[in-house]
């Protein structure tokens, strides 16, 4: 008896956001904010929807920087996978819906059928943002307030 073990790796949402973060912070210290911007909408549209979370102190940094630039970047990347993305979800379902809003109104505002898995409240998500990121997930809660303070370049 012939057995085999294939192995392969498997597109995981939330895994493709890590990626793109790596991506989007790699460009946002290269002094590249557009297209760091760019990366975090598609990270977020095409990967995993909650990773917003992750990349909002990058895009607010970068709109700060380059308002006009990040901006147009930002929304020309979001809207084009949207509308995409809708196009796609129209040809298999027959209907006009988008998964990432679905996504999170079933998540994050509880509209759907609860019962069938849960919803949690607001807190929750701070919660769990803590026990997952410990200390960490402080400083980014932190970030957006220390952030206008700096009044020099710290890196090179």
């Amino acid at each position: 008896m012939n057995r085999e073990i294939y192995l392969h790796t498997g597109f995981l949402p939330s895994s493709f956001s890590m990626y793109a973060m790596s991506l989007s912070s790699g460009l946002f210290l290269l002094e590249k904010p557009a297209w760091a911007v760019a990366v975090a909408a598609v990270g977020v549209i095409l990967g995993w929807p909650f990773s917003i979370l992750a990349f909002l102190p990058l895009t607010f940094y970068s709109l700060a920087k380059q308002f006009k630039q990040a901006f147009l970047s930002g929304a020309v990347t979001s809207i084009a996978l949207l509308a995409l993305s809708i196009l796609i979800d129209h040809c298999y379902y027959q209907r006009w819906t988008s998964y990432v809003f679905n996504l999170l109104v079933y998540n994050v505002l509880g509209g759907g059928e609860s019962h069938l898995y849960g919803t949690e409240g607001p807190l929750f998500y701070i919660r769990n943002g803590f026990n997952n990121f410990n200390f960490c997930f402080i400083l980014v809660l932190l970030f957006l307030g220390i952030l206008p303070n700096c009044k020099e370049k710290v890196c090179p």
